[in-house]
């Protein structure tokens, strides 16, 4: 019996010993193939910036494990790349590793939605440079921005009704920006939209949430009408606003009634409600693209929410995603989003919008008030004490990267780009700065 006991002890000793080297040999081969897969993803996307059509799915062996990449069309201009290395941990076992991206062909991609001025980057990014700013005076910080060539439109929030809260910028000259008009809507604005001759400003006042605002006299605009948005009562303002083919898209606080409503501007004169939804929540920032609209949102568990507005009186949920609140919101391109939730900038898949697919992010150090991109590199306007404005290099939608920053006197609220520079509004007197790349 004592010999058994033994044999029985010993023989477990050595299956615990042999079971621990299995582990460590599964642990080496797993690393290995992780750092293949990491190098095969990595050649494949420095490949995709120069024959982007050319990338193709591919097979080949290197010491024993097989090297997949498998590369899938999800949208025009954007393909999902896997990288899988497979190897036979034993006879009967077989293991593997696969990371995922996505790479766009940025450079013949159309951006969608808004009106971000053409161009693509040059220079070097990973040094810009301040050409311009303007002060809008003592009192007056900027709330948001839009440019249309070189000229910026700019919404504010003044510590007195009588200072001027809306202002035209002339910034032909890059280097010397100047006002060239300006006037008082009273209450505030907190965002705007601008098209050739008018501009649309999300107000801080109760029934008056809607803005519209002549600059066909860019020297003297004017206040052309204000709109209530139906089915709201109590305290409500307008929070953020798009234009698109007629139409405002405009999103408020959180109200008794819809925080998201279409409204027909046509006659900019005469908006005419055409539909709504409510959210529940705030509305925080809205982009549009064909019959979607992304909103960010603090609503509990959709940070980011999709809506079908293919027929405005009828708006229907679509997809959500994120638990975190998001401040931000951005199409890249069609099936790729990108959004500030929760202190980061983050990726997502959208192709399927009711299969939302988080992609990477980084940290942002502070909240993500605005985001816009061109080409690989997205531009955002951020709370961080020391990096107010940040660019991010998103070649690759799962492993971004801070490619440079701007610390700023006080929080950048908005942002937009136009031929290699960017256009950033701040919660600051020096309201307005123009950034672009170095030589």
């Amino acid at each position: 019996m004592a010999i058994l006991i033994l044999a029985t002890a010993f023989s477990g000793a050595i299956l615990v010993i042999f079971g621990g080297q299995s582990l460590i040999q599964d642990a080496g081969e797993s690393s290995r193939a992780l750092r293949l897969a990491r190098e095969n993803l990595e050649e494949t996307a420095v490949l995709a910036k120069t024959g982007f059509a050319a990338i193709a799915s591919a097979s080949s062996t290197r010491d024993g494990f097989v090297l997949e990449t498998l590369v899938e069309d999800i949208a025009e201009r954007t393909k999902r790349i896997t990288s899988r290395v497979s190897w036979d941990a034993s006879p009967l076992r077989v293991r593997s590793e696969e990371l995922v991206t996505l790479v766009t062909d940025w450079y013949a991609v159309v951006q969608s939605g808004g009106d971000t001025g053409g161009g693509s980057v040059s220079g070097d990014w990973q040094n810009p440079r301040t050409l311009g700013s303007v002060d809008l005076g003592p009192g007056v910080s900027a709330t948001d921005l839009d440019v249309m060539d070189k000229i910026v439109y700019l919404s504010a929030d003044a510590s007195d009704p009588k200072k001027h809260d809306f202002f035209i910028v002339d910034a032909t000259n890059g280097l010397a920006p100047a006002i060239i008009g300006s006037f008082s809507t009273g209450p505030g604005l907190n965002a705007v939209d601008a098209i050739q001759d008018y501009a649309f400003a999300a107000g801080q006042e109760t029934n008056n949430e809607l803005v519209v605002i002549d600059v066909r006299n860019r020297n003297a605009p004017a206040l052309l009408t204000s709109f209530a948005l139906p089915g709201i009562s109590g305290n409500s303002e307008g929070r953020t606003v798009f234009y698109l083919g007629g139409k405002i898209f405009i999103g408020t606080n959180k109200a008794t009634g819809p925080e998201f409503h279409a409204v027909d501007v046509s006659d900019p004169a005469n908006p005419s409600a055409l539909g709504a939804y409510e959210v529940n929540e705030n509305v925080n920032d809205i982009h549009v693209d064909g019959n979607l609209a992304y909103l960010a949102t603090d609503k509990e568990g959709a940070g980011l929410l999709i809506l079908d507005v293919s027929d405005p009186s009828n708006i229907t949920l679509a997809g959500q995603s994120y638990l975190d609140d998001a401040n931000a919101v951005w199409n890249a391109v069609p099936g790729l989003t990108l959004l500030g939730p929760d202190y980061s900038f983050a990726l997502a898949s959208t192709t399927d919008p009711g299969a939302i697919v988080p992609l990477g992010s980084i940290a942002a150090g502070g909240t993500v008030n605005d985001i816009v991109s061109r080409d690989y590199l997205a531009f955002i306007g951020t709370s961080d004490s020391n990096r107010e404005f940040q660019v991010v290099n998103i070649s690759s939608s799962t492993s971004p990267v801070l490619h440079s920053s701007f610390n700023f006197p006080q929080v950048a609220t908005g942002v937009d780009y136009e031929d290699n520079l960017v256009y950033v509004s701040v919660r600051s007197n020096d309201a307005l700065r123009i950034i672009t790349s170095s030589p």
